[in-house]
């Protein structure tokens, strides 16, 4: 003897559509709690850092013709929005190295590397490469 069916499976059999689960999230979820807030607010760093190279492209794409006629962009609105962005990126940025401990599993001679030691030298390696960056553009515009 077969045993009874329950649930979905009994409506499914009477020839009924099964119940389907749908969650209702209000639309002020992400502002009940702080960390779902600062969630929210790194997902949405991508949005100006993406307006902010898109702005980069346009300038360079007005600077391809030469230097000729060529001035970029330094209106207080562009600045400001630059910093802004800056930002933006530096939150990003940082959240995410925070979590490299999290993300990373590292054994270094059969022993598991410490959370905070890979953090540490993520946030150092970042150091690195800016220096390293801001020395080619100080090289470049001299």
């Amino acid at each position: 003897m077969k045993a009874p069916l329950e649930g979905d499976e009994a409506a499914a059999s009477a020839g009924a559509a099964p119940r389907v689960y749908k969650p209702e999230m209000p639309r002020g979820w992400w502002l009940r709690r702080r960390h779902y807030f600062l969630y929210m607010v790194r997902e949405f760093t991508a949005v100006p850092m993406a307006l902010w190279l898109l702005w980069l492209l346009f300038e360079i794409h007005r600077a391809a013709n030469g230097p000729k006629g060529y001035y970029p962009s330094a209106s207080p609105a562009f600045i400001v929005f630059s910093v802004i962005c800056l930002a933006f990126a530096t939150y990003h940025s940082v959240t995410f190295l925070s979590l490299a401990g999290v993300i990373i599993n590292l054994k270094l001679m059969g022993k598991r590397v410490p959370p905070r030691t890979i953090v540490a030298v993520m946030f150092g390696l970042w150091l690195v490469a800016s220096v390293m960056i801001a020395a080619v553009l100080i090289g470049f515009a001299r």
